[in-house]
């Protein structure tokens, strides 16, 4: 079987949900295949408009048109569920680099106000995924740290 022709746009989020996303778009689309955990890579023939309009439907989770220039998505990290990663979207955080960038801290920080229900494991997850550890392995120290800095007035 011969290869697809086209050029490569690849995104972050699953294969199944670039398909969801693009129902109806047709414009060059030829395949959508996985590019990994969380990322698909969609093999298309769309030029100007068409690409513009293809990649304002990734823009919010990121795209780019080479695999080593996409971000891993937060869906990646370790220790984060579903409703975590919607938390983190609700405030615009979609990718690992971008948590990075703005600290696990400050990150729940600004979840807890808008989420009150989210405790302190949101904390230790994003805190310990970062550095590629389980929260479970944080020591009482290391959270006796991290709720006085969390909870530090302003």
């Amino acid at each position: 079987m011969s290869e697809i022709k086209g050029q490569k746009l690849f995104v972050n989020v699953g294969p199944s949900e670039a398909r969801r996303r693009l129902k109806g778009f047709g414009h060059g689309v030829r395949k959508v295949q996985s590019n990994g955990r969380n990322q698909a890579v969609i093999i298309h023939t769309a030029t100007r408009q068409n690409l513009t309009e293809l990649e304002a439907k990734f823009a919010d989770v990121g795209f780019a048109s080479r695999a080593t220039e996409l971000a891993e998505p937060i869906e990646n990290l370790r220790n984060l569920g579903p409703t975590s990663c919607r938390w983190l979207h609700d405030m615009g955080v979609y990718t690992i680099d971008e948590l990075r960038k703005l600290g696990a801290v400050d990150t729940f920080r600004i979840v807890k106000r808008s989420h009150p229900e989210a405790s302190l494991n949101l904390l230790y997850a994003l805190v310990a995924g970062l550095a590629d550890r389980d929260f479970r392995d944080l020591s009482e120290e290391e959270k006796q740290t991290l709720r006085s800095a969390a909870f530090a007035a302003d």
